[in-house]
């Protein structure tokens, strides 16, 4: 994010190096599961991610045509970001591999282009599966039980790979249920006021 070079956030690090599982011993134990398991955990990371994220999108975008749904997804992530942008100028938390306590089996520095890893708290592929998942928990489209799979896999696929520490993955879960409870109000607000910009008709807003 821009304003990192901007500020200077306190780091956590230390003090999250106390707490259960947060240490090398957790990460020796799941970073020594058989390499085949260790091989699909780094696809979950790096293939299915984006896959959750742009699929979700897209499957009630370009699939279901429900405008409204896609709509809340959207905001849902952007607001995300936003929030968590706010909370990494102010804290950060180093990586396990940046500390010693675990390996970075990800190694793929073209990451850091829009992230860093000192963005630790909340972990937003966590937040985000999350997030996902529990927008398709009440679709009737077989393809949601792919969507909250991934709500599953992917924070235990960001242990495995020493990207982010427990801590990490509960604050992401909390945060991606918090974004996921936005009144819906809000949602049809910023609906109604795009089509309204666009010239058409909304269906929804008698709803507010």
């Amino acid at each position: 994010m821009w304003y990192y070079q901007l500020v200077s956030p306190y780091d956590l690090t230390y003090y999250l190096l106390k707490l259960p599982l947060c240490n090398s011993n957790f990460y020796s134990i799941v970073q020594s599961l058989n390499p085949i398991i260790i091989e699909f955990f780094k696809i979950i990371y790096i293939d299915f991610f984006p896959i959750s994220v742009i699929g979700g999108i897209g499957f009630y975008l370009l699939y279901k045509k429900d405008m409204l749904k896609s709509d809340k997804i959207m905001i849902d992530i952007a607001l995300g970001w936003i929030i968590a942008g706010i909370i990494y100028a102010v804290f950060i938390v180093k990586a396990p591999f940046q500390v010693g306590a675990g390996q970075d089996l990800i190694n793929l520095h073209y990451l850091y282009i829009t992230t860093r890893p000192e963005y630790e708290i909340p972990s937003l592929h966590t937040a985000y599966s999350v997030l996902i998942a529990l927008h398709y928990v009440g679709e009737k489209h077989k393809i949601k039980y792919l969507f909250i799979a991934l709500g599953i896999l992917i924070p235990i696929s960001t242990l495995i790979t020493g990207q982010h520490w427990v801590v990490d993955v509960m604050v992401g879960v909390i945060f991606g249920y918090l974004l996921y409870k936005i009144p819906e109000k809000y949602y049809l607000n910023i609906y109604c006021a795009l089509n309204a910009l666009a010239g058409a008709p909304c269906k929804n807003c008698k709803k507010i």
